[in-house]
């Protein structure tokens, strides 16, 4: 599977289910959210302006996607303090398009753009890793069926989390 194809996948509405492990309290928290994923052309404005926003020409894009999200998680006080969007670009490295940068609007964990590597493996398994100053993240996504997507991530610095998701595609 390609990053493109990986894209194209993630297209749609999903259904997520989260558990969450602060390691530092050892407590864990689950959640619940719905994920929008729409894939955008390589014109499309607010691609053009993160490309320009990271120093990369948009001709190097491979795929984008505009990600928004709605959410809570069992320790929030607002049910919908686990909300936003962001816009997703994939830069392929020069004679590797399996690997390169993921540009995105905003983190996850700091609302400022960010510049992150990914890796997608034989198997399909993407792997995403954002380090923001005292912060590594690392994500891995995969489809063990095509309306199934699991993710499994790990966050250390600041927070120390593990996180599972499983998401499952809302069909129409």
């Amino acid at each position: 599977m390609t990053i493109i194809e990986f894209f194209q996948q993630r297209a749609g509405t999903w259904l997520s289910q989260r558990t969450s492990h602060h390691l530092i309290i050892k407590k864990s928290e689950s959640g619940k959210s719905e994920i929008k994923v729409e894939n955008l052309s390589l014109d499309d404005p607010a691609v053009i302006a993160l490309c320009e926003l990271h120093e990369y020409a948009v001709d190097r894009a491979l795929c984008a996607a505009q990600v928004s999200w709605q959410g809570s998680m069992e320790w929030d006080s607002a049910p919908d303090q686990q909300s936003g969007s962001t816009v997703l670009v994939a830069i392929g490295e020069p004679d590797n398009m399996q690997a390169g940068t993921l540009l995105r609007q905003q983190g996850y964990a700091e609302k400022s753009p960010v510049a992150g590597r990914y890796r997608v493996s034989d198997d399909g398994v993407l792997c995403l890793i954002t380090e923001y100053g005292m912060v590594y993240s690392e994500e891995k996504l995969w489809f063990p069926k095509p309306n199934i997507c699991m993710r499994a991530g790990l966050t250390t610095g600041m927070s120390n989390i593990a996180s599972f998701c499983t998401e499952i595609r809302k069909l129409s």
